[in-house]
């Protein structure tokens, strides 16, 4: 096996609760905020593993310190994969977060359904 790139990273996952499955074809926006507006810094589509198919969000030549924000396009991912809707589903789920330290790793698992979500920001 490869061996794993040392140094900072951010990586992305999601799974489907609703289906039980990682969500395929799901997109996320990550964004970088620079003196007080948010500039998208990449727009990914997950595979079927749920995972950006390109790989990190981040990888370690592009790590800085700084305010981040990823949006999960939950609406029209569940739209897109024919489930029934209930009022007042959730259309995007922001997560909004620092990076102090560029050397570290960091993991965003998402974990959705058209009504909750759970995410968090996870060393590794």
């Amino acid at each position: 096996p490869a061996a794993q790139t040392a140094g900072g990273r951010v990586t992305a996952h999601v799974l489907d609760l609703y289906t039980g499955v990682p969500a395929n074809g799901i997109r996320i926006d990550l964004m970088t905020q620079e003196g007080g507006a948010w500039r998208t810094l990449k727009s990914v589509t997950t595979n079927v593993d749920g995972r950006p198919p390109e790989g990190p969000l981040i990888t370690p030549d592009g790590m800085k310190a700084g305010r981040y924000q990823a949006v999960v396009h939950v609406g029209d991912y569940y739209k897109k994969i024919g489930a029934k809707l209930p009022g007042g589903y959730f259309t995007r789920l922001t997560l909004e977060f620092d990076i102090y330290d560029a050397k570290e790793p960091h993991h965003l698992p998402f974990q959705i359904t058209p009504w909750t979500q759970s995410t968090s920001v996870l060393p590794g």
